[in-house]
């Protein structure tokens, strides 16, 4: 820049500024952060902060809202599902969460939920990236915006892990895949492939990587764009976690009184993905998604499959706020559980329920959530948000203002379009880009 364009730079006003001074990192370098600086959000920037771990479970399917956080006995739409004391008046939970209800004071429910889709992937998008789906971008989900916006956590290992379903959802989206989750699919497996095979010492495996990283290195020369970068410091940091010790803290079966910890998390994925994430978080690891599946319960949903889905959720997270506060890790790691949408409180012609996004519930605990409560409040019948609404943007904006993330940092995408962690909207009056998500606040009274 010479020297008229700097005394031009300089007589700009505060925003014009900040805007050149944005286009010309975002240009220059694919993607940028830059602070919005709006002043009427200011009050949201600086987030709770306390929590520097974050495990989101996830119910893949649409997790009933009636027969677990939200029950309604007694009525139409209640089916065969009782409610049970939490020990705060005019707060129940299904019969099938006895562990919570015995630990409702360290927990908040949101039972006001809602979005406008009833499809599978475009529910589960919209839940973990605060975003539409569409087809020119894909967004980051909540691990990736964490390490993009904090700063990387652990010198080797991953920021983010998601364990179980097999790595599928957006991941790091347009934030590139130095910041992808590293997926797990059965905990007890671990890191697949962690050991060396079998005849090959470390002095073989250190010379294959020499020659392979020969062998990139012309291509990355010759190709030097943001895209081949980003995959080079990916491939390099998987090589360091590959030949670090660190890598132990993925072997579930090294945890001390394994057997025993798996009668009290439960002796299936969830609960094991629960004891693997609460080893993670031991290993300081900030982020980590366990998702199960199975509570798209259609026909039948007395039969076994609420009692099933129900009791290993119940077990896990049990087990886990007991641990971490054994430890003294609860308040440093929220615990959150979400779905994409909840289910239909008309009992269909085959004893399930149906897609039902008007209304669900989610989960919080630890993490400096003030437990005691339920946010908002279904209408009587589980059909419907009759106070309080909270959208996904609202549900990521208390997860990010839990761990003390910027809710107005601005991210540039590659393409050069602006987005925020818990969704954006452009201010007619002001023409800024504003935050859309707000953070459930009483949670931190």
């Amino acid at each position: 820049m010479n020297v008229f364009d700097k005394n031009q730079l300089n007589q700009l006003d505060e925003v014009s500024r900040r805007t050149f001074v944005g286009r010309a990192a975002q240009t220059a370098l694919g993607v940028s952060i830059l602070p919005m600086g709006a002043a009427s959000s200011k009050v949201l920037a600086a987030g709770g902060g306390k929590a520097e771990h974050c495990i989101f479970f996830y119910m893949g399917g649409g997790m009933t809202h009636i027969d677990t956080f939200d029950p309604k006995p007694g009525t139409e739409t209640g089916g065969q599902t009782k409610g049970l004391a939490t020990g705060v008046p005019g707060i129940e939970v299904s019969e099938f969460m006895p562990g919570i209800a015995k630990r409702f004071k360290d927990v908040a429910l949101v039972r006001s939920m809602t979005q406008k889709t009833g499809s599978h992937g475009g529910g589960s998008y919209w839940m973990h990236t605060s975003y539409a789906p569409i087809a020119t971008i894909v967004h980051p989900t909540m691990g990736p915006w964490a390490q993009k916006l904090l700063g990387k956590k652990h010198e080797t290992l991953p920021d983010s892990v998601q364990i179980g379903g097999g790595g599928g959802g957006p991941g790091a989206g347009f934030l590139g895949p130095a910041l992808a989750p590293l997926p797990i699919g059965d905990p007890d497996l671990g890191v697949q492939n962690a050991d060396l095979p079998e005849g090959v010492d470390e002095d073989v495996f250190e010379s294959r990587l020499k020659g392979m990283n020969l062998f990139d290195s012309a291509f990355r020369k010759k190709f030097q764009t943001d895209e081949v970068g980003a995959y080079s410091q990916f491939y390099d940091e998987t090589l360091r976690l590959m030949t670090s010790s660190d890598l132990e803290a993925f072997k579930l079966k090294l945890e001390p009184n394994y057997d025993e910890k798996v009668k009290r998390y439960g002796d299936g994925k969830l609960g094991k993905g629960a004891m693997l994430a609460k080893r993670l978080v031991s290993a300081g690891i900030r982020f980590i998604e366990v998702k199960s599946g199975g509570w798209d319960m259609h026909q039948n949903l007395w039969g076994g499959s609420i009692q099933t889905r129900a009791g290993a959720l119940d077990k896990a997270l049990s087990a886990l706020i007991d641990d971490l506060k054994a430890d003294g890790l609860f308040e440093k790691t929220l615990i959150v559980v979400g779905t994409e949408f909840g289910r239909t409180p008309k009992i269909n012609a085959n004893g399930g329920r149906d897609h039902h996004p008007r209304v669900f519930s989610t989960f919080f605990a630890g993490g400096g959530i003030q437990g005691g409560q339920a946010y908002g409040k279904s209408d009587r019948l589980g059909m419907a948000v009759e106070e309080d609404p909270v959208d996904p943007r609202d549900f990521n904006a208390t997860i990010a203002h839990a761990m003390g993330i910027d809710l107005n940092q601005v991210v540039y995408a590659p393409s050069g379009r602006p987005f925020l962690v818990a969704g954006h909207k452009r201010d007619r009056e002001t023409d800024r880009i504003i935050t859309e998500g707000k953070p459930i606040m009483p949670f931190f009274s």
